[in-house]
């Protein structure tokens, strides 16, 4: 009869960690969703000129939607009138804005994304300074 109290108590405590554990876990991802989504007002039009190897520069407008989806549209300047267009989704992680289907991303500071490298680091050198896209509504 003890044993049979002894394995209906740890059975007790077993599910009952179990449950505290999940409900942790469920929290922390909630809560940080819920900051990535209001901590920023990302939605609106970005522009900038970014530096370009062999153009002018390479003029840029991306546009961040509500429904989460995106719209980016660049042209090589001086090098050719045609305009390039990818769309797709977008999220936050951290404070690195996530395009899908591109190779960049972007740094969020305030009203402006600073274009980080492949490796998803900031950019180095002289013209770290230049890969930015600012908010213009």
């Amino acid at each position: 009869m003890r044993v049979l109290i002894y394995i209906s108590i740890f059975i007790s405590l077993c599910l009952v960690m179990k449950s505290c554990i999940n409900n942790k876990a469920n929290a922390d991802v909630d809560a940080s969703g819920d900051r990535s989504r209001h901590a920023y007002n990302l939605t609106g039009r970005y522009e900038g000129d970014l530096p370009c190897a062999d153009c002018s520069a390479i003029s840029t407008t991306l546009v961040l939607n509500k429904d989460r989806t995106y719209s980016l549209h660049y042209r090589y300047v001086g090098k050719s009138d045609e305009l390039f267009q990818k769309s797709g989704n977008w999220s936050v992680n951290s404070d690195v804005l996530l395009l899908e289907s591109e190779d960049y991303n972007y740094k969020i500071e305030g009203n402006r994304l600073s274009q980080l490298d492949l490796s998803g680091k900031e950019m180095k050198g002289n013209l770290a300074g230049k890969y930015i896209l600012d908010k213009v509504d």
